[in-house]
């Protein structure tokens, strides 16, 4: 920033000699100090890391924190985040644009030098770093607080969300303070949700220390989701038990700037590039058809000028909100232990408990006969998750536990057959690790090369 001067109007100055006592006033001060400097400022726009290596700096960490942990998640400023690339190579979203590293996506075919992934990756790993570094400032300055509850639980919601859509055989790298950095080791899927239960570990103890209602139930509901991921189901249920019914923790989003808006949004009522799929695949779920859970409108043909377009009207606008864990879904995770426990009364009652904390829902009770209608009460489940929590990142992480957990074959549960762009779906079932990691000495690219559940 620089000042700028201008001469205003008037008069005409006097000659000096007849204002002397003004001269005075002028020229001494100036005389004891040096004028360049006068012009000189702080740089406003840059936060050095100087300044926030003390307690002040805390809430421009955690604002850090939450806003990549937003890009990464939810997209903006022209990329995509997780919640719509999950959900494309799932059967949530077509791409209804001209971009072929979408196309690939959806298509299930995905090349490790896709440069769209490339930066959708980049996005999650910068938010991981910004909320671990925040987590040992928190540490220093400010430990056992909401805020450092919160960007402990953001951390663990970036180990959740690539466990959940990457292969098995991500390496997480540090970037040190004096600007070198230690290169990870690829770990496997295991691994990566032991991360995550780690860091909702932290989080749960530091919440309850600060007696923060919102982060303890978001660290209940991590713990819960980084449980069912690796199979426990019993002690998933038991971590989400005391969560409120009516908890919704969301990710934030406005119209101040494109980094701040609903990437969904923009990406699928803005620019074209996403429309909502039905029925993908032989194997997709119908959810245009479900106007209850996936409210939306046909608007004519994508960007790609052919493609059918449906906008969805769950994020209305630039600054709607996105989901990222509820009561909701901690009631799920109970009805997938009790199903798991042969409990069919409570797999019931807490489905059904989900179905009546869905927002505006007039959703009716399910019954034994449903499940019958769904061909069993997995097919149920993995239904109901799939439109309760549509469009929200949970979806790709579920099909890969319905081969993970329940042994299905990936060819019936991902789209599969012709691909509606031309040629037929590939085998992928998880992103990979971009060509840039090729770079980390530690990275063997093998350990991804299968994509494997």
């Amino acid at each position: 920033m620089a000042y700028k001067f201008k001469q205003t109007a008037g008069r005409g100055l006097r000659p000096l000699q007849q204002v002397p006592a003004l001269v005075a006033a002028i020229v001494l001060p100036l005389a004891a100090c040096n004028t360049d400097k006068i012009l000189n400022v702080d740089d406003p726009d840059v936060v050095l890391p100087a300044s926030i290596q003390n307690a002040e700096g805390l809430p421009s960490v955690r604002a850090a924190s939450i806003g990549d942990f937003a890009v990464a998640f939810s997209g903006t400023s022209g990329t995509e985040g997780q919640v719509l690339t999950s959900g494309l190579l799932a059967d949530e979203w077509l791409a209804s644009g001209t971009f072929p590293t979408r196309v690939e996506v959806d298509q299930r075919s995905i090349a490790v030098d896709n440069a769209t992934m490339q930066i959708v990756f980049r996005n999650l790993m910068r938010a991981r770093t910004t909320a671990e570094r925040g987590a040992d400032l928190f540490t220093q300055f400010g430990a056992n607080t909401a805020g450092h509850a919160e960007v402990l639980n953001l951390a663990g919601y970036t180990y959740i969300l690539t466990g959940e859509n990457y292969c098995s055989g991500v390496p997480f790298s540090t970037a040190n303070a004096d600007g070198t950095f230690t290169f990870g080791a690829p770990e496997n899927t295991t691994q990566i949700f032991q991360r995550a239960l780690a860091r909702f570990d932290a989080a749960l103890a530091a919440a309850t220390t600060a007696n923060s209602a919102d982060q303890i139930n978001l660290a209940r509901v991590g713990r819960g989701r980084a449980l069912l991921n690796l199979g426990r189901l019993a002690d998933a249920a038991t971590a989400v038990r005391d969560v409120p019914v009516g908890f919704v923790y969301n990710i934030t989003h406005s119209e101040n700037s494109g980094r701040q808006n609903n990437g969904v949004f923009v990406f699928n009522t803005i620019v074209k590039r996403w429309s909502i799929s039905n029925r993908e695949g032989g194997n997709g779920l119908p959810f245009r058809e479900d106007q209850a859970r996936v409210p939306n409108t046909r608007t004519g043909v994508g960007f790609d000028r052919s493609t059918p377009h449906f906008t969805l009207r769950k994020y209305p606008n630039r600054s709607a909100p996105i989901t990222l864990a509820s009561g909701l879904e901690a009631r799920l995770i109970e009805a997938e232990a009790a199903l798991r426990a042969n409990d069919a009364a409570t797999f019931l009652t807490r489905i059904n408990a989900a179905r009546a904390a869905f927002a505006g829902s007039s959703l009716t009770a399910l019954t034994a006969a449903d499940v019958t209608a769904a061909g069993g009460n997995v097919n149920l489940l993995f239904r109901e998750r799939a439109f309760l929590m549509y469009s929200t990142s949970h979806r790709l992480g579920d099909l890969r536990r319905l081969i993970r957990q329940y042994g299905r074959n990936s060819e019936a549960v991902f789209p599969t057959g012709a691909f509606f762009k031309g040629g037929t779906y590939g085998q992928d079932v998880t992103f990979p690790v971009p060509v840039d990691e090729e770079n980390n000495e530690s990275f063997d690219a093998s350990q991804c090369n299968t994509r494997t559940a």
